[in-house]
C-alpha cells in the first residue's frame, strides 16, 4: 500500500503538490523566524514573512530552470518596486501617480498568460506590503532596510522552490494529470445519466451541467499542457516525461470520445425501450468515469491502475450488442447502426483506458511532436500586450479598474486618519477580480474570513501570551493559508488574518490592529465592489453575443478540418489538434460567460432562458462534431460522397454566417426552406447509402437539427433584444 493512502481523506484531497507547497512555506517561515531570533531582531519577522508570502504567490509550476528564470524576474521586480515605494512614501502626489501607472502596467501582465499574471499580481502585493511595513516602523531605519528584508524573504522562498523543483521534478505535473483524469471521470459519470433517456426538460438541464463540466475538463487540459510545455523546455532528456505526455494524449482521446454524441438519443431510447442495451451503456460510461478517477489517483500516488469494473461492464455491453445483432428486426435496422456506432465509441473509450494501464517510459522526441511550443521573443511578447490594449479586452478593463481602485484607496488613506490604512489597498488587490460574480463572491468570503480570523486571533493571543508560541501559530496559519487559498477562501482569509495579528503582536500591541483590520477590509471591499460595478463593467450579457460568435467560428473551423479527413485532404494531426483545442476553449468560455451572467444583479441577467437554450444547442453541436474526431480513422478510410461533402460545407458556412451576423448586428436569415430541401436530399440518400457513409450521414443530419435550432433561437434573440436596430439581410 502506498504511504499516500495512509493519509486522512481530507489531506489526500489536497494532493502531493499542495502538500509540498505547504511544506515549502513551513520551512521558509520557520527559517525567517530562526533568522530573527538568531540576530535578536524580532522586528525582522514581518518583512521576512511578507517577502516569503509574496514570493510564494508568484511561484510558477515550471521545472527548476523555468522557476529560476521566473525567480530572477520576480526578484528584480520586487527589488525595484520596494525601493520605489521607499523613496516615494514621503511624496504623496508622486506616489499616487506611480500607483496608478504601476497597477495598470502590472495588471496588463495578465495578457502574457497565467505565469506572468501571477508574478505581476505578487509584485503589486509586495508594493503594498512595503507600505504596511514602513507605516508600522517604530524606529528610523536605513533606506535599504525594508526593501532588502522583503527581497531577502522572497529570495529565501524562491531558492527553496527551485531546489524543490530540481529534487521533485514531476510532482506538479502528476497532480495536474490526476486532476485532469478526475474531471474527465466526472464528465463521464454525468453523461451516463443520459442513458436511458430522461424527460426533455431534464435533458436540457443535464446538458447544461455537462457543458459546465466540459469547461472544467478544458481548464484541466490547458493546465497540463502548459506544464508539459515548460517541462519539455527544461527536462528534454527525461524519459518519464514521455510517459506523462502519453497520459495527456490518452486523456484528450477519452475526453473527445466522452464528449461525442451519436444520433438522437430519444429515438434510440424509444426504439430499444425493451432492451437492456441503454442500461449497459449507462453502466459502462459510469464505470469508465470511475476508472478515470482511479487512473488519476494512481498517477498521483504511483499505484497500480485497477480497471476491473469497467472491463466487466464493457464485456456485458459487447454481449448485449451481439444478441441484438442476431435478433434485430427490420424496423430497427437503421437505428441499430447508430446504436452500434455509439457502442463502438464506448468500447474504444475502454481501449483508451487500457492504454493508460500499460504505458512505459519512452523517448521524449517520440511523444512530444504534437505539443508545439509557442515562440517566446520580445516581438511576440509586445504583440500579446498590444493586442490587449483595447476596452474590448477583459485584461485591459481589469487593469483600468485595478489602477483606479488602488489609487482611490491610497487617496482615502492620505486624506483620512485610518490606522494601518494600507490594508485597504491590500483588500482591493485580493478582492477585485475580473468579473462581477467572482468579485462579489470573494468580497463576502473576505469579510467573513476576516471576522472569523480576528475573533480567533484575539482568543489565541490572549490564551497564549508567549511570543514563541504566537510565532508558531503564525507559521501554522501561514501554511493553512497557502493550502486553502484556491478552494476554501474563507478559511484561507481567517488563517492569514490570524498570522498577521500574531506577527504584529511581536513588534507592537496586536489588539490595537484588530478593529483597523476589520474597517480597512470593509473599505477595501466597498472600493472593489464599486470598481467592478461602475468602471468598464464586464456585464456578461454584453459579452455573450461575441463569445457565442467566436464559439460558432471555432466549431466551424473544427468541422472543416474534420471534413478534410473525409475528403482525403492533407490535414496534419497538429493542425487538427490545434483546431480542436480552440473549439474546446471557445465552448468552455461560452459556458463560463453564461454562468457569470447568472451571478450578476437581476437587471443585468437578460434573456437568460434564451441564452441557456443557445448554450445547450451550441454545446450539443460541438458534441456531434467531436464524434467525427473520435472516428476520424474511419473518415480517412472511406471514399467521400459529393452530397455529404456539400452538406458539410453548408453547415460550416452557415455557422460562419451566423457568427458574422452576431458580430455585425445584422439579422440572421430564416433558412427553413433550405434546411428542408437539404434534409430531404439526405433522407433520400439514406435509403441507398453505403454502409461506410452512414455514420457521416447520421451525424450531418444531427448537426443540421442543432444548426436549425441555433439559427432560429439567434434570430429570435436578435429581434427580442434589438428590435428595429438590427438590419435585415433578407
Amino acid at each position: 500500500m502506498s504511504p499516500f493512502k495512509l493519509l486522512p481523506q481530507s489531506v489526500r484531497h489536497l494532493g502531493v503538490s499542495q502538500l509540498s507547497y505547504g511544506i515549502r512555506v513551513f520551512i521558509a517561515l520557520c527559517g525567517a523566524i530562526t533568522m530573527s531570533l538568531v540576530t535578536d531582531r524580532i522586528d525582522m519577522v514581518i518583512p521576512l514573512f511578507l517577502g516569503v508570502i509574496a514570493s510564494a504567490l508568484a511561484e510558477t509550476e515550471d521545472g527548476w530552470q523555468g522557476r529560476l528564470r521566473a525567480l530572477s524576474i520576480t526578484l528584480v521586480l520586487f527589488l525595484v518596486t520596494a525601493f520605489g515605494v521607499q523613496l516615494l512614501m514621503s511624496h504623496p502626489w508622486a506616489m499616487g501617480i506611480s500607483i496608478a501607472v504601476v497597477a495598470f502596467s502590472m495588471s496588463m501582465g495578465g495578457a502574457l498568460g497565467r505565469r506572468y499574471g501571477q508574478i505581476s499580481q505578487a509584485t503589486l502585493i509586495l508594493a503594498v506590503y512595503t507600505m504596511i511595513g514602513l507605516n508600522q516602523a517604530t524606529q528610523a531605519v536605513p533606506v535599504w532596510y525594508e526593501p532588502a528584508l522583503l527581497t531577502l524573504g522572497a529570495l529565501w522562498y524562491g531558492v527553496l522552490s527551485v531546489i524543490w523543483a530540481a529534487l521533485f521534478v514531476h510532482i506538479p505535473l502528476r497532480q495536474a494529470l490526476a486532476t485532469l483524469y478526475v474531471e474527465v471521470g466526472r464528465y463521464l459519470k454525468l453523461k451516463s445519466r443520459l442513458f436511458p433517456l430522461i424527460t426533455s426538460e431534464a435533458v436540457d438541464s443535464l446538458r447544461l451541467d455537462l457543458a459546465q463540466q466540459h469547461g472544467q475538463v478544458v481548464v484541466a487540459l490547458n493546465k497540463v499542457r502548459a506544464i508539459l510545455v515548460s517541462r519539455i523546455d527544461s527536462s528534454p532528456q527525461n524519459p518519464r516525461l514521455g510517459r506523462y505526455i502519453q497520459l495527456y494524449f490518452i486523456a484528450q482521446a477519452i475526453h473527445e470520445r466522452a464528449s461525442s454524441s451519436h444520433y438522437d438519443y430519444a429515438d434510440l431510447a424509444e426504439t430499444f425501450f425493451h432492451s437492456d442495451i441503454l442500461f449497459r451503456i449507462q453502466r459502462q460510461l459510469y464505470e469508465a468515469g470511475v476508472s478515470c478517477e482511479k487512473i488519476g489517483e494512481a498517477v498521483r500516488s504511483k499505484q497500480a491502475i485497477d480497471l476491473h469494473d469497467s472491463e466487466i461492464a464493457v464485456a456485458g455491453l459487447k454481449k448485449s450488442m451481439a444478441y441484438l445483432a442476431q435478433n434485430a428486426v427490420p424496423v430497427r435496422g437503421r437505428l441499430f447502426r447508430s446504436l452500434r456506432q455509439l457502442s463502438d465509441n464506448v468500447v474504444s473509450l475502454q481501449q483508451e483506458l487500457d492504454k493508460a494501464r500499460s504505458l512505459e517510459d519512452i523517448s521524449l522526441t517520440d511523444a512530444s511532436q504534437q505539443i508545439p511550443q509557442p515562440p517566446v521573443n520580445f516581438r511576440a511578447i509586445l504583440s500579446q500586450i498590444v493586442d490587449q490594449l483595447t476596452p474590448k479586452s477583459q485584461v485591459f478593463r481589469h487593469a483600468v479598474r485595478m489602477s483606479i481602485g488602488l489609487t482611490c484607496g491610497y487617496a482615502i488613506i492620505q486624506t483620512t486618519d485610518i490606522s494601518v490604512g494600507y490594508w485597504v489597498m491590500l483588500t482591493t488587490l485580493f478582492v477585485c477580480l475580473p468579473t462581477f460574480g467572482s468579485t462579489r463572491k470573494r468580497l463576502y468570503e473576505r469579510i467573513v474570513g476576516t471576522v472569523v480570523g480576528l475573533v480567533l486571533a484575539w482568543s489565541l493571543i490572549t490564551l497564549f501570551p508567549l511570543d514563541l508560541i504566537q510565532l508558531l501559530i503564525a507559521v501554522v496559519a501561514g501554511v493553512v493559508f497557502f493550502l486553502t487559498r484556491t478552494h476554501r477562501y474563507v478559511l484561507a482569509t481567517s488563517a492569514i488574518t490570524l498570522m498577521v495579528i500574531c506577527c504584529f503582536n511581536q513588534v507592537s500591541d496586536g489588539y490595537d490592529v484588530i478593529l483597523p483590520r476589520l474597517f480597512d477590509t470593509l473599505i477595501g471591499s466597498v472600493i472593489s465592489w464599486l470598481a467592478v460595478f461602475f468602471i468598464l463593467p464586464d456585464w456578461s450579457y454584453r459579452q455573450l453575443p461575441i463569445t457565442f460568435a467566436e464559439g460558432l467560428r471555432r466549431s466551424s473551423d473544427y468541422l472543416r478540418d474534420l471534413m478534410g479527413f473525409y475528403q482525403a485532404q492533407a490535414v496534419s494531426e497538429q493542425v487538427y489538434r490545434h483546431s480542436r483545442r480552440r473549439a474546446n476553449n471557445a465552448d468552455a468560455l461560452l459556458t463560463s460567460t453564461l454562468v457569470n451572467m447568472q451571478q450578476e444583479p437581476g437587471h443585468f441577467r437578460r434573456d437568460t432562458e434564451l441564452w441557456q437554450r443557445l448554450v445547450i444547442r451550441s454545446h450539443t453541436l460541438f458534441n456531434y462534431i467531436a464524434a467525427f474526431g473520435a472516428h476520424r480513422e474511419a473518415l480517412i478510410a472511406q471514399t467521400s460522397d459529393p452530397l455529404l461533402i456539400a452538406a458539410g460545407e453548408y453547415i460550416v458556412n452557415s455557422l460562419t454566417e451566423v457568427a458574422q451576423c452576431l458580430e455585425d448586428r445584422s439579422l440572421v436569415v430564416d433558412c427553413t426552406t433550405e434546411f428542408e430541401q437539404l434534409r430531404a436530399q439526405l433522407d433520400e440518400c439514406s435509403t441507398q447509402e453505403n454502409e461506410q457513409h452512414y455514420f457521416v450521414l447520421s451525424q450531418l443530419l444531427s448537426l443540421l437539427g442543432q444548426l436549425e435550432d441555433i439559427r432560429k433561437l439567434t434570430r429570435e434573440l436578435q429581434i427580442q433584444v434589438h428590435g428595429e436596430a438590427v438590419t435585415s439581410k433578407e
